[in-house]
C-alpha cells in the first residue's frame, strides 16, 4: 500500500509510527494550501519580502531564489520556509490581484472562460462550429435597447463581398436580404436553394429601386391583370392616342419594335427615330406589345419604309435592288394565343364550303367521320394541310365558346380518297387522336349535330397592310396604311378581315423578304448589310370606316371595309372600299 493519497498526495500514518503527530500535521498543512484554493499570484518571480504565514503562490516559468525550479508549483508560506505542492490535472484556483480562475491541465496552468472576451465559438442550446461560430437553438431570440436604439450590424470586408441575412426551410435558403456581391440592396428568393430570384434591388448611389423581375399589385386588381406595371410618363407621351406604343421612337429606345430590328435616330422621316434591318430576310418580325381590338370595328393599320440604294449595275432584275416588303398583323385570341390559319380556315370544293354538321357522334379512336355533307371536302388535293379537320366546339379559358374558331384542329387526318362525297362519310387515315376529342365530355364524345370543316391550305400571318410590296424607288421615304375590320366568317382567312376569335393583335413585318442568299425568284442576293428602314408604325381606331358582309362570290362570310376618302371638291366625305394608301414623304 503506498504511503500517500492517490489524489492530494497526502501522507498516510503508518502502522506503528513514531511522532503520529508530524504525519498527521502535515496531512492538515496540506489539506490547509489545498482546499478552497486562493493564491496571491500566478506570476510573481520572486518570493515577497515579508509573506504572511499562509500566503500561497503558483510560481511561474523562471521564479528564482527560494522559488527556483518550482515552475507551475503551488507554494505556501509555513512557518520560516515555504511549502511545495506539485499540482495535479483538474485542480482549479482563484488568483486575487487578476480576478481570474486557473485550471491544471496536467501540463500547466491557464484561465478559465470567464470573462467572454475573444471567445473562439459559443453555443446556446446548440453546438458551434467553425461555420457557425455562434449558434443559438431557440424559440425566439431577442435584441433589446438599454435606453435608446439599437442597431445589428453585418460588415464586410469588401464591395464584391457579401453582407446578408439567409431564410431557411429545412436548411435550404428560400430567401436572401442583403448586400450581395455588390454595395446594392438585394432581396431574393428561391423555390430551392440553388438558384436565387432577384426580386428588388436598391441602387446605393441613387436609392432607385429595381424589380428585375417584375412586379405585381402595384394598381387595382380590378383594372385587370395586363396593369400590374406602373407606367411612365415617357411612355404615355410616347403613345399619344395611338394604340402602338412608341411608333416615333420617342422613347429612346427599342421598345414594341421586333428584336431583329435595331433604332436608327439618323434615318427617319422627321421624326425623334426610325427602325432599321439589316440583310437577309429575317421572316416575320413581331412587335412586343400586345394591342386589343374590337374584331366588328375597323382600324387604320400603317407605317413608313424607305429601302437602301446599293451602288452598282441591278438592271438585270425587273426590280433592280428594291426588295419585297410585307406588312401586317398577328391575331391573337381572348387568352393571348395566336390564331393561325388552320384554326378558322375552311377547304371550298368548286366553291362549295365544307362547313357542315356532324351526323353520327364522333369520339376518339373512331376511323370514320359521318357528315350531314360532304360536298364541299377535299377528294382530290393531297396536300396534308388540306386534308384535316376543324371541329367548331372550341371555348376560351374563360369559358366563351366560338362559332367560327376553333384550336380543336389537326391536319393530315385523310387521304382524297377517303372522302365519299355520296354516302357523306369520311374514312380516316388513323384513329381520331384524342386531342381531337370533345373537352366537355368525359369520353370526347362530340355529339351529333356538331359544325365542323374540312382545314384549308395552310398560312401564316395576315399581310394585311402591305404583300410583297416593291418601293418605287430606294433611298426615299413612303408612308403606307389600309383599313383593316370586320370579322372573316368565309373561312378563306381574308387580309383585310380579323380572324374569328380575334381580341387583340401586334404588328408584323416581313423585312426584305427576297433578300435570300444567293438570290431566289428573279431577285438579287444584295448581302447580309443591305437595310431598310421602318418608321410611324400606327393603329388607329376609325370610327367613320364600316364594313359590309359580303354574299356573293367565291368568299361569302367575308367582310368589305368601306373607308373614308376626302372629296375636297364636293366638300364632303364619301366612303370607298378601302384599299393600301401609299403617300411618299
Amino acid at each position: 500500500m503506498s504511503d500517500r493519497s492517490a489524489n492530494l498526495m497526502l501522507p498516510y500514518i503508518q502502522p506503528s509510527q513514531a511522532q503520529k503527530h508530524v504525519t498527521h500535521n502535515e496531512a492538515l498543512l496540506a489539506l490547509d494550501a489545498l482546499v478552497q484554493l486562493g493564491v496571491l499570484s500566478a506570476d510573481t518571480a520572486a518570493e515577497p519580502a515579508d509573506p504572511a504565514e499562509g500566503d500561497r503562490y503558483i510560481l511561474p516559468a523562471g521564479a528564482t531564489g527560494a522559488w527556483s525550479g518550482r515552475d507551475g508549483d503551488l507554494a505556501m508560506r509555513a512557518g520560516e520556509g515555504w511549502v511545495f505542492l506539485a499540482p495535479r490535472a483538474g485542480w482549479s484556483a482563484w488568483v486575487a490581484d487578476t480576478g481570474q480562475t486557473l485550471r491544471h491541465d496536467g501540463t500547466g496552468w491557464s484561465p478559465e472562460i470567464s470573462d467572454h472576451q475573444n471567445l473562439a465559438m459559443v453555443g446556446v442550446n446548440a453546438a458551434a462550429d467553425a461555420g457557425n461560430r455562434l449558434t443559438v437553438a431557440s424559440g425566439a431570440s431577442l435584441l433589446t435597447h438599454e435606453g435608446a436604439g439599437h442597431q445589428v450590424k453585418i460588415n464586410k470586408a469588401a464591395a464584391s463581398d457579401t453582407a446578408s441575412l439567409v431564410f431557411q426551410t429545412g436548411w435550404s435558403g428560400r430567401a436572401e436580404l442583403g448586400t450581395v456581391g455588390s454595395d446594392a440592396f438585394d432581396f431574393k428568393v428561391s423555390d430551392d436553394g440553388a438558384t436565387f430570384h432577384t426580386a428588388l434591388r436598391a441602387d446605393p448611389a441613387t436609392g432607385v429601386v429595381d424589380f428585375p423581375n417584375g412586379a405585381t399589385g402595384l394598381t387595382d386588381p380590378a383594372l385587370g391583370a395586363g396593369t400590374a406595371d406602373l407606367v411612365p410618363q415617357d411612355y404615355v407621351v410616347a403613345r399619344g392616342t395611338d394604340l402602338f406604343a412608341n411608333g416615333s421612337g420617342l422613347l429612346g429606345t427599342g421598345y414594341n419594335f421586333p428584336a431583329q430590328f435595331t433604332r436608327d435616330p439618323a434615318v427617319s422621316p422627321g421624326l425623334p427615330a426610325a427602325f432599321r434591318h439589316a440583310g437577309h430576310a429575317p421572316g416575320p418580325c413581331i412587335s412586343t406589345e400586345t394591342i386589343p381590338v374590337d374584331p366588328r370595328l375597323c382600324y387604320r393599320v400603317g407605317c413608313a419604309l424607305r429601302q437602301e440604294g446599293l451602288a452598282g449595275d441591278w438592271s438585270a432584275h425587273a426590280q433592280q435592288e428594291r426588295h419585297r416588303q410585307s406588312f401586317g398583323i398577328v391575331c391573337l385570341d381572348a387568352d393571348g394565343l395566336v390564331i393561325e390559319p388552320l384554326h378558322h380556315g375552311r377547304f371550298r370544293s368548286g366553291g362549295t364550303d365544307s362547313l357542315t354538321f356532324l351526323a353520327a357522334p364522333l369520339s376518339p379512336g373512331d376511323t370514320q367521320i359521318q357528315l350531314t355533307d360532304a360536298a364541299g371536302w377535299n377528294d382530290s388535293d393531297p396536300d396534308a394541310d388540306t386534308c384535316g379537320v376543324v371541329i367548331f366546339g372550341y371555348r376560351s379559358a374563360g369559358g366563351q365558346a366560338h362559332d367560327l374558331y376553333s384550336r380543336i384542329a389537326a391536319t393530315d387526318l385523310f387521304v382524297p380518297a377517303g372522302v365519299n362525297k355520296t354516302t357523306h362519310v369520311v374514312t380516316l387515315a388513323a384513329p381520331l387522336p384524342a386531342a381531337l376529342g370533345n373537352p366537355g365530355d368525359g369520353g370526347g364524345t362530340w355529339p351529333a349535330g356538331t359544325p365542323l370543316a374540312n382545314s384549308a391550305a395552310a398560312g401564316g400571318h395576315k399581310r394585311a397592310v402591305l404583300d410583297g410590296y416593291h418601293l418605287p424607288a430606294t433611298d426615299s421615304w413612303v408612308r403606307v396604311n389600309r383599313h383593316i375590320g370586320g370579322i372573316d366568317g368565309s373561312g378563306g382567312d381574308v387580309a383585310g378581315n380579323f380572324a374569328p376569335g380575334t381580341a387583340a393583335i401586334r404588328l408584323v413585318w416581313w423585312p426584305n423578304e427576297t433578300n435570300q442568299p444567293g438570290g431566289v425568284a428573279g431577285y438579287p442576293d444584295t448581302g447580309a448589310a443591305h437595310r431598310v428602314w421602318f418608321a410611324a408604325a400606327s393603329v388607329l381606331p376609325d370610327p367613320l370606316a364600316v364594313t359590309e358582309i359580303v354574299t356573293t362570290g367565291p368568299l361569302p362570310g367575308s367582310k368589305t371595309v368601306h373607308a373614308p376618302v376626302a372629296n375636297i371638291a364636293g366638300g364632303r366625305i364619301d366612303l370607298a372600299a378601302a384599299t393600301l394608301v401609299v403617300e411618299p414623304l
